[in-house]
C-alpha cells in the first residue's frame, strides 16, 4: 500500500511541483519570519513541527532522492509536504 501511493506521485511533474512547493514555503518563512516566530512557534509547536517536517519533505521528493525502503517510503510521502505546505501559505498569507 505504501509502495503504491509512493510510486503515485514519483513522476517527473510531482517531483517538479514538490521543488517548487519547498522553495516557496522556505522563502515564505524567511519573508515572514517574524510572524513565524511569534506566532507560529509560541502557542502551537506541533504546527511548526508540521510545517518543517512538511518542508523536508518536499525538499527530498523535489530533489530527487530514491528512498528505498518502504518505512521510510511512508515517513517521507510527499503528499504529507502537500499538505504541510497547503497549511503553512493558508497559515501565513491567510490569518
Amino acid at each position: 500500500m505504501i509502495e503504491r501511493l509512493y510510486q503515485l506521485f514519483n513522476k517527473g511533474s510531482y517531483r517538479a511541483l514538490s521543488f517548487v512547493l519547498a522553495v516557496a514555503l522556505m522563502f515564505s518563512i524567511f519573508f515572514n519570519a517574524k510572524k513565524f516566530a511569534l506566532e507560529l512557534g509560541g502557542p502551537s509547536p506541533l504546527f511548526t513541527l508540521f510545517l518543517i517536517w512538511g518542508t523536508s519533505v518536499l525538499w527530498i521528493h523535489g530533489i530527487g532522492f530514491t528512498i528505498q525502503k518502504n518505512r521510510w517510503k511512508g515517513f517521507f510521502n510527499p503528499l504529507i509536504g502537500y499538505l504541510a505546505a497547503l497549511a503553512g501559505f493558508g497559515y501565513i498569507y491567510f490569518s
